[in-house]
């Protein structure tokens, strides 16, 4: 059985999941910060016959660091949304280079669970809203700071 490992790097979490015939079957958890991701990568793929890894990241130096582990790791490809592979989605954003990979994917993947129109909101480091039109393409939305720096201003200010 092919098992895929999906990476997720946000600013704070990197998530990771080991799917297998387009099922999530485990999932792995640790700091975007963490000195070495090469533990935690060695002991996922000790307990797992991973066979190919993709790859979304808002964080250009972890994905760096990623990449490197995962070369150490396996001869295995390593596949980078934006990079390798592109989100099936139009993009008519005004300035489309400035939106993140992450936030297209979430508007692929809503469109997949739940049609179009929608807005999908993100609850992570930043909370973001994405509005896609019933045409099934992405328009634009807002960054707005996550429950966490939200928190530490009102009880800092």
């Amino acid at each position: 059985m092919k098992k895929l490992l999906a990476i997720d790097i946000g600013n704070t979490n990197i998530s990771l999941g080991v799917f297998r015939n387009n099922q999530l079957r485990k999932r792995y958890n640790f700091h975007t910060k963490t000195k070495t991701y090469f533990g935690p990568l060695k002991r996922i793929f000790a307990k797992n016959k991973i066979e190919a890894v993709i790859i979304c990241s808002v964080v250009p130096l972890a994905t760096k660091k990623i990449v490197k582990d995962l070369r150490k790791l396996s001869g295995q490809r390593h596949y980078i949304v934006g990079k390798d592979i592109k989100v099936p989605i139009k993009n008519l954003y005004r300035q489309p280079n400035q939106v993140g990979q992450d936030r297209l994917v979430n508007a692929f993947a809503g469109i997949k669970l739940y049609g179009a129109p929608l807005i999908v909101v993100d609850f992570g480091t930043a909370i973001t809203f994405d509005v896609v039109s019933s045409k099934k393409e992405y328009l634009g939305g807002m960054i707005l700071p996550g429950l966490n720096i939200s928190l530490k201003a009102l009880n800092q200010n």
